[in-house]
């Protein structure tokens, strides 16, 4: 038999190293937490406007959403995910805002910027410089390492009309040089040999992977229609504010406290062994964002939040199991093992389905919701696969010893009376009913205020001295224009020239008057004269093919969860319970609409954010009602009822869905707090629909999926006699 004994102690010293490295980061390589690439709205960034240059005519609109969709590509293969692109069309222009890299010494925003405008349009010429083959004909791209070499080349991909084009080309080119180009610049001359027929070709002559890997990215991202420059750029002040990144860490390091507090009083000692798998699982998902770089955005912090929630919760399963277990008489170490047993498919069903729902969006997502995707998907992958796998290697180890293995360093359940949901559904129904309309009714009449990010808008700009207040500023100019504004500083790096941008949500313009009555408001708040120097009106910087694909994510992880829960719980009549899921999850997307028309929200991609946080969150607390109805059917009373029987699970697992609440809306109501103390209102109105829609998948799980499951049921039977 191994000596358990020791693995606690070879655990802890694991922990301790990948916190260290979390922190201090390891090398250039591995960087940690104090070198995270951080959004533009927490950190601030770049701004460049981009112009075609090379093309004797107005660009199209059709030719300007080609070249932001390419432009996007490029950022999303970099990894920077928090950026802003946008169109004005009147000028034919692109503005472009993206955050620096987290070594600001390293990073040359000329260069990127440059990048960015290249057309990259590749080409394959012959001798006489006619084009053969285009890289519109190239289906993908990819990194490989020669076999005998071991140099890095570009290894390409030919859709059907590439293959037969390139191999006309190369057939009647035997002997003859093809010259590769990326736009102008010739960057391989090979020989043909032979026809080629296989749809696949080589690019040598990298001088390293980063090289090889940048060429693949722009291949795979397309080319531009035209070429685009800028002749300058400026700096940007973070869009939450310059406290935004310091209260949150504040909220961040309460809550830890305060959960762990509560883990640890409630839960005794596997509560204070699941805090520190806590700490091991954020060291690991720091490390999974930092490494690659990957930009953190407000979304991105919501997947942590989510991720975090999720760790608790398979603890709070878990260490309610082994209590349930003890309360059945069982041994501490064998309470422990069969805890561990019994919650593992709760675990593992609620991971799935949030893991599969975090693969869509990062497979249709962009931008920011590709960053809450990554964040979510790399969560839930180190909480199933490490956190569970420490937490139990921890415990298992720790009752070895005569101290720990005593019933007292655990909580023991006592039985509870069965609470009647499934009789009183009617009354919740209609409870939900009166919630929902009444929701619908204000918010109707309040009207959904939609933000610049999915409308469009007018951006001025003011030449300044000086620091500025921007959150002051900000509601001086909402409260005369009665609109959504954001501000902004920017400032040229060349001559130290700061402008103050006001950014206004809306398709309608801005007649003199009202330019007029923003120049003084900000006059009298910010204590110093503005200027106006530049006026112009901008795209919505959500377009219509991520706003699609955000529709289109959300759909197929709605009909994932129906499939998914179809087949897994096939006891349950799969599909009634798929429905009943996706019903709840509707009640809780209605509440966070409601939420954002109530208190008059403007609507932006923290909504976006917000919703699909909900759509993890209220699954996973479905679906351990769900596994627990599974477990009893098994089990079922000789002349216990459908409803009887769902109204024992939720009993049963009712200490778990308010523990997993409790626990995950104290760190959300902190989040809160901190920015009501500080006055950030940016995060104000993420945290409070967030708040109100954890409430609401707790409520959902327990008080609508359940009971909604038995009336189709019990109507499946009726109709049956």
């Amino acid at each position: 038999m191994k000596n358990k004994k020791t693995h606690i102690w070879i655990a802890l010293g694991t922990i301790a190293v990948f916190l260290f490295i979390a922190f201090f980061g390891c090398g250039s390589d591995i960087k940690g937490i104090r070198h995270m690439r951080f959004g533009i709205d927490i950190k601030g960034g770049v701004e460049a406007v981009f112009e075609p240059v090379g093309i004797t005519k107005k660009p199209t609109a059709k030719e300007l959403e080609s070249a932001r969709n390419i432009i996007e590509e490029r950022l999303d293969s970099r990894n920077i995910l928090d950026r802003e692109v946008t169109i004005e069309k009147q000028e034919g222009r692109i503005l472009v805002r993206f955050p620096w890299k987290s070594d600001e010494k390293d990073f040359n925003p000329e260069e990127a910027i440059a990048e960015l405008g290249e057309t990259a349009k590749l080409t394959f010429q012959d001798e006489d410089h006619k084009v053969l083959v285009e890289g519109q004909d190239v289906a993908s791209s990819s990194v490989v390492q020669n076999r005998d070499t071991r140099a890095y080349e570009v290894e390409l991909h030919f859709d059907k009309s590439g293959t037969e084009k390139f191999a006309g080309a190369t057939e009647e080119n035997l002997g003859k040089h093809i010259g590769i180009y990326m736009d102008d610049t010739l960057i391989s001359n090979p020989v043909v040999q032979q026809k080629i027929e296989g749809g696949e070709a080589v690019i040598n002559g990298m001088a390293s992977r980063e090289e090889a890997q940048a060429l693949s990215d722009k291949i795979n991202a397309g080319s531009l229609p035209f070429s685009m420059k800028t002749s300058n750029y400026n700096t940007i002040s973070p869009s939450l504010g310059s406290q935004a990144l310091k209260s949150m860490v504040a909220a961040a390091v309460t809550a830890m406290v305060l959960v762990c507090l509560f883990m640890s009083l409630y839960y005794k000692l596997p509560g204070v062994l699941s805090c520190i798998t806590l700490l091991f699982q954020m060291a690991l998902q720091v490390l999974a964002i930092s490494i690659p770089q990957y930009t953190i955005t407000l979304p991105g912090i919501a997947g942590l939040i989510l991720s975090a929630g999720m760790a608790v919760d398979a603890n709070i399963i878990i260490s309610e199991r082994i209590s349930e277990e003890l309360m059945h008489g069982s041994s501490v170490k064998a309470a422990v093992k069969a805890g561990y047993q019994r919650a593992f498919s709760s675990v593992l069903d609620g991971n799935i389905t949030t893991a599969a729902v975090a693969v869509i969006l990062m497979l249709f997502g962009s931008g920011t919701m590709l960053s809450f995707g990554y964040t979510l998907f790399t969560g839930v992958v180190i909480n199933l696969f490490a956190g569970v796998w420490m937490s139990r290697t921890m415990l298992t180890s720790v009752v070895q010893y005569e101290f720990f293995k005593r019933p007292s360093m655990f909580r023991r359940k006592r039985e509870k009376k069965i609470l009647d949901f499934s009789g009183k559904r009617r009354w919740i129904f209609l409870f939900t009913a009166c919630v929902l309309l009444s929701g619908a009714i204000l918010s109707a009449a309040n009207g959904m205020k939609l933000d610049t990010q999915f409308t469009g808008g007018v951006i001025l700009k003011y030449t300044c001295t000086g620091d500025a207040d921007t959150e002051k500023l900000k509601e001086s100019v909402e409260a005369v224009l009665k609109r959504p504004a954001n501000i902004q500083i920017t400032e040229d790096p060349a001559s130290g020239q700061q402008k103050l941008a006001v950014t206004l949500a809306g398709n309608k313009g801005l007649s003199p008057q009202e330019q007029q009555e923003v120049a003084k408001a900000l006059d009298e708040e910010g204590g110093q004269e503005y200027t106006l120097s530049e006026t112009y009106a901008v795209e919505p910087y959500i377009g219509a093919k991520a706003l699609k694909n955000s529709v289109l994510a959300i759909v197929l992880s709605a009909l994932f969860i129906v499939i998914y829960i179809r087949i897994r719980f096939s006891s349950m009549s799969g599909l009634a319970a798929g429905i009943s899921a996706v019903a709840a999850l509707l009640h809780d997307i209605l509440i966070v609409v409601f939420v954002f028309g109530v208190c008059r929200i403007p609507v932006n991609d923290a909504f976006v954010a917000v919703t699909l946080t909900i759509i993890g969150y209220s699954i996973n607390d479905t679906i351990v009602l769900y596994d627990r109805i599974r477990e009893n059917q098994k089990k079922k009373g000789k002349g216990e009822t459908l409803a009887k029987l769902v109204d024992r699970s939720i009993t049963e697992t009712l200490g778990r869905s308010v523990n997993t609440a409790l626990t995950v809306v104290a760190c959300v109501f902190i989040i809160f707090l901190f920015s009501v103390f500080y006055h950030i209102e940016s995060i104000q109105v993420f945290s409070l629909p967030l708040l109100a829609g954890m409430i609401s998948g707790c409520y959902s799980s327990v008080c609508i999926a359940g009971p909604l499951w038995v009336c189709w049921e019990e109507h499946k039977q009726s109709k049956k006699k």
